[in-house]
């Protein structure tokens, strides 16, 4: 649906975005994840016009829109990390607003109202003030207000940032449903575990991408074997250890009680580490995203 290809964006001497090619496919959940400052927003904002790209090219459906963002905010709604809500409104006076501004016929403005009201589980909380309202009850109503315009494309930037477990859950509830109307979604995050809720995935260090594809294909692909190994005595002095041993050093990391090593080479060097047992595991998303932001 939406192709960046080639994007780079520079503040002064910081490279915040560079020489990005990114496919953003239909009817998809399509999940950017990486530390903060990888140049997720700035993806963004050059994405829907709110930032000027240094070079490359936006593609919609193909065709490269040669600085027309209306063709990409025509069809999308963007829903920044923070989203402006006017605290002293209502919830509904606050989709109200921005149904207003987003041109949305009156008729058809209280039935999608009457329907994100009842999927988000907000209907009984639409005449409390915004600022009365949980965190996630707040990305909910955020989520509801770009909702109101029926977007075809849904860019969401880090959304459940700051927002309890049980809002997480519910807000990806929402996305999975909006995927399954045909909606094109694209998100950002920081936390692994939700990008593993994603179909597309994409790993940004640096402004650059490290790798991006399916998690099957990121798996398929991977170059690693992952043990879990349960050390002997306790796990930081284990990983002290294996950061004085040159074989092993920058190949593990500490989950829980258990060390994750990652054979990288023909002989598994994690038999070094004294243990109590060691088991190979599939890798898990944070695994290879570890791995990857360890590479030069």
């Amino acid at each position: 649906m939406v192709r960046l290809e080639g994007i780079s964006k520079s503040f002064g001497p910081i490279k915040a975005v560079d020489d990005v090619t990114l496919h953003i496919r239909k009817a998809a959940i399509t999940i950017l994840t990486g530390a903060d400052g990888a140049g997720k927003s700035t993806l963004f904002k050059m994405l829907v016009g709110l930032a000027k790209k240094d070079s490359g090219a936006i593609l919609l459906n193909g065709e490269d829109i040669r600085g027309d963002y209306s063709r990409v905010t025509s069809i999308c709604g963007y829903m920044p990390e923070r989203f402006s809500l006017y605290t002293d409104l209502s919830v509904e006076e606050n989709m109200d607003f921005f149904a207003a501004v987003q041109q949305v016929p009156g008729r058809r403005r209280e039935e999608l109202k009457k329907r994100l009201l009842e999927r988000t589980g907000m209907e009984p909380f639409r005449r409390r003030r915004a600022g009365d309202l949980s965190g996630g009850m707040k990305q909910k109503l955020a989520l509801s207000s770009i909702l109101l315009s029926s977007p075809q494309l849904i860019i969401l930037d880090e959304p459940t940032t700051g927002v309890d477990p049980l809002s997480r859950i519910e807000f990806f509830a929402i996305i999975e449903d909006l995927k399954r109307e045909g909606r094109t979604v694209v998100m950002s995050t920081p936390y692994l575990d939700e990008a593993e809720k994603g179909d597309y995935i994409v790993f940004i260090k640096n402004g650059r991408v490290m790798r991006q594809d399916s998690i099957a294909g990121l798996r398929g692909s991977f170059p690693a074997r992952l043990f879990r190994i349960l050390p002997r005595g306790n796990v930081f002095e284990a990983m002290q250890a294996i950061a004085a041993d040159p074989g092993l050093a920058g190949q593990a990391h500490i989950r829980g009680k258990f060390i994750r090593y990652l054979q990288t080479g023909p002989e598994n060097l994690g038999r070094r580490i004294p243990h109590l047992e060691m088991t190979e595991e599939e890798p898990s998303l944070e695994d290879m995203y570890i791995y990857y932001e360890r590479r030069p």
